[in-house]
């Protein structure tokens, strides 16, 4: 079983305060690979937003400048809330790869952080800055396909909010990490689940806010996924992989202004910031494609979320999440390794 630890204990105890190249290819192969990199740089539009041509469909949120911002700001609010870029007690990383990196703003921060590391991010979106620090680099590819990179390679894998809603298979994913890893290397995954949490009253079931949230486990479930994937099945699946000291450290993302703490109050404000603004860059594709409602629809649903959000945001919810981490052992190490 997976330690179970808090992020301080004011996290655990919040108190209130009262987001035809067909035509190319006779030419030659400079002017078809401009041609490709031009439509993935395009991206493709759906009811009014921009979403990735490689492996198109298969993520579901968009990838233009309004879900930029949100995703800026949903990761401004796991700093603050974390109080760090990760977790892992990795010292002086060699290179560092983001799994699923978005707009590069976390492998930005950690490689100015770590001028010595070479950090490399990897998204099916190419929504990452063209000015960026000489030691990273960003690729467009899947994750879940084979890798390229030699094994035994990286000091820090880190990925977040990829098994949540992302990633099909969890063991081949560990599995992948795994083999890349260094010997004495870390994977460390920040989870957020779309699942509210409250710790001084009941959640009705009807409240648009919970609907909203049951809607969106339902729709990302018919494309083999989840949103609310078991924190405690990650680090098995890790310690299946051959991870050992692998930790599972729980803690609660306020959704609004009402923790006391101050940089819990500052998280849990661009948190709600984050999903305020950013609500229809996560619901929309989900709800027409999967579950479908019209366009139309989803706006009037949503409308009422929004107001649900605004009225909970002093009312003590949050999003249940999870630091899960743990390290590749060196060969001569036991495959097994328990904390007490």
């Amino acid at each position: 079983m997976a330690d179970e630890q808090q992020i301080g204990a004011d996290n655990d105890h919040v108190e209130a305060d009262e987001q035809d190249v067909d035509s190319a290819l006779g030419d030659d192969m400079s002017t078809l690979t401009q041609s490709v990199r031009s439509s993935i740089f395009q991206g493709r539009y759906e009811n009014g937003r921009r979403y990735h041509v490689y492996k198109d469909g298969k993520y579901f949120m968009p990838e233009d400048e309004i879900e930029q911002e949100r995703m800026d700001m949903q990761h401004h609010a796991i700093i603050t809330t974390l109080g760090r870029h990760f977790l892992s007690p990795v010292e002086n990383p060699g290179r560092i790869l983001d799994l699923g990196c978005g707009t590069g703003i976390w492998a930005i921060q950690v490689a100015d952080e770590n001028p010595n590391a070479e950090v490399f991010g990897v998204d099916l979106s190419p929504m990452q800055p063209g000015w960026v620090p000489p030691n990273v680099k960003f690729e467009i590819d899947d994750v879940e396909d084979t890798w390229t990179w030699p094994e035994d390679h990286f000091s820090l894998i880190f990925s977040r909010l990829m098994i949540s809603g992302s990633i099909q298979n969890l063991a081949k994913y560990t599995q992948q990490i795994f083999r890349h890893l260094s010997p004495g290397g870390y994977f460390e995954s920040q989870e957020v689940q779309i699942r509210l949490g409250n710790d001084i009253r009941d959640i009705p079931e009807e409240d648009p806010l919970a609907l909203w949230c049951k809607y969106m486990r339902d729709g990302i479930e018919r494309m083999g996924r989840s949103l609310a994937p078991d924190l405690d099945n990650i680090g098995v699946e890790m310690r299946n992989a051959g991870f050992v000291d692998v930790v599972v450290r729980p803690f609660k993302l306020p959704l609004g202004t009402w923790p006391k703490d101050k940089k819990l109050k500052q998280g849990g404000s661009a948190q709600l910031v984050a999903l305020y603004q950013g609500l229809q860059s996560i619901s929309l594709a989900l709800f027409t494609r999967c579950l479908g409602w019209s366009p139309e629809e989803v706006e009037v649903f949503l409308a009422q979320v929004r107001n649900d959000m605004i009225a909970k945001s002093k009312q003590g919810f949050y999003f249940y999440s999870a630091v899960v981490y743990g390290r590749k052992p060196p060969r001569n190490e036991p495959a097994e390794s328990e904390n007490p």
